[in-house]
């Protein structure tokens, strides 16, 4: 019995630090945007548009993150534009990025209708449906999450690379 004891003891620090390892964090404004750029150009119609408009709902600190990039190439496309706002943009952007939850609905019916990729730094709302988002690990290292289900409503075509480095969510 004692033996049974000290072997299993451990165990739920050990899961509770698996846990814990596994839990990925907002991402900074500076990795949302720089990893905006890089993995919408696995995204078929975004790397192929030519000019690529990108608008950031709730989360300013990314749009000027995102506006220090105006020019730069995202596949063969080139970051044309980036607006903000606290409301859903007037104007078709390529991309809605998600800052928080506050207008989450809302914004998941506008891709929806408008096809367009979702994308947010908060990575829990990919599970509540967003198709793409970015975090960072414990370890530090970014992390991509792709929510396969909103791919397919959003009727959005992914170079098979991005299945390769993303977590998976049906």
């Amino acid at each position: 019995m004692r033996f049974l004891i000290r072997c299993l003891f451990p165990l739920p620090f050990v899961v509770m630090g698996f846990s814990l390892y596994a839990q990925i964090l907002d991402a900074p404004a500076n990795i949302a945007a720089a990893l905006v750029l890089k993995l919408s150009a696995f995204e078929k119609s975004i790397a192929s548009a030519g000019a690529v408009r990108i608008y950031v709902l709730n989360a300013p600190k990314v749009a000027d993150e995102l506006r220090k990039c105006l020019g730069q190439h995202i596949g063969q496309s080139i970051l044309d534009g980036v607006q903000a706002g606290n409301k859903l943009p007037e104007m078709k952007p390529d991309i809605l990025y998600i800052g928080d939850s506050s207008m989450l609905t809302q914004a998941l019916v506008y891709t929806r209708n408008k096809k367009i990729l979702s994308m947010t730094g908060k990575p829990d709302l990919v599970k509540e449906g967003v198709a793409l988002g970015i975090g960072v690990g414990s370890d530090g290292k970014p992390k991509v999450i792709l929510n396969l289900s909103a791919t397919a409503e959003e009727n959005l075509t992914w170079n098979p690379a991005i299945l390769k480095m993303a977590r998976i969510i049906k």
